[in-house]
């Protein structure tokens, strides 16, 4: 049963983002990103932490976060539906996890659409991979998480690896991953209204952004449809109310009958990516917890 915290969180989301509504187009993206819907949203997940140790890759900001003695490093990619969110709004949640796993990690602030639409946020993503091994990260010392848009531009991050016949990282955890823009599972129908926060009607204006007349069934647009074989290990969580839940369990199903190990976690009653308000909501501190088991468990 779900707590009463994050039921009333999950008020909160409904209220926020589907009774409320942003604007639309680029203008209605620039009040998220900049504007009075900002600190709106930017309050719902506390007050993010000053930034520690930053650097720069190929022009993109990261930030460093954790102990920078650790032995393993965590490549962390925010979501935000590829158009939206950065360092400032997820840098809480991944310290918190460095914390939990004992991993340092670098947030990397990737490139976003309609500006920069596909392939440019994979680019960044890779370049940062390669970036941290040219500095001396093993890859069998490095993990690759992500959410939402996130967790998808992960799994286009490790298709890209396989392709370019580079060493996947010893293991990844995606946090309600966006693995399907086509909204070909029935998810998006049979749970719009049950999720809180994403109104399946919106998502097509962020999939124009990104795809920017590119298919949104390229398997690095949406990996569900990718060859899953060779790929690192996957820890995959989603919450029973998301319009995105078929995208998790169509990936771990998918991933499995690869070869590619895949360990799927179901949050009862949670909202998307629950575990970014996990100072709030208490299943959001378990599910940290959890991908921090699962890191430790491929140490």
């Amino acid at each position: 049963m779900a707590s009463l915290r994050s039921k009333f969180y999950s008020r909160i989301l409904r209220r926020t983002f589907r009774e409320r509504g942003f604007g639309e187009g680029v203008e209605g993206l620039e009040r998220v990103r900049s504007g009075e819907d900002r600190s709106l949203i930017l309050s719902l997940i506390s007050k993010p932490p000053a930034a520690g140790d930053t650097t720069e890759i190929n022009g993109n900001y990261a930030e460093w976060i954790g102990n920078p003695q650790a032995e393993y490093t965590l490549l962390y990619l925010h979501g935000g539906g590829y158009i939206m969110g950065g360092p400032e709004t997820h840098r809480s949640m991944v310290r918190t996890l460095c914390q939990y796993a004992n991993v340092r990690a670098l947030l990397l602030d990737y490139r976003l659409a309609p500006e920069n639409p596909f392939p440019a946020a994979v680019d960044d993503a890779e370049a940062a991979y390669d970036w941290l091994v040219a500095r001396g990260v093993a890859p069998e010392k490095m993990f690759v998480a992500g959410d939402s848009a996130g967790g998808g531009l992960s799994l286009a991050l490790m298709l890209q690896l396989k392709a370019h016949d580079k060493i996947q990282p010893k293991a990844a955890a995606l946090l309600s991953p966006w693995t399907d823009l086509t909204a070909s599972g029935e998810s998006a129908k049979t749970r719009a209204e049950r999720d809180p926060m994403i109104d399946i009607n919106r998502m097509p204006e962020a999939v124009d952004f990104y795809c920017n007349g590119h298919p949104a069934d390229d398997p690095l647009i949406s990996p569900v449809f990718a060859d899953l074989s060779g790929l690192a290990p996957l820890f995959v969580q989603v919450g029973t109310e998301e319009v995105l839940f078929d995208d998790a369990t169509r990936l771990v199903t998918r991933a499995t009958q690869a070869g590619t190990p895949a360990e799927l976690q179901v949050w009862d009653d949670m909202p998307h990516v629950h575990q970014i308000a996990f100072r709030l909501v208490p299943e959001g501190r378990q599910a940290l917890k959890d991908i921090a088991r699962y890191f430790n468990q491929h140490k």
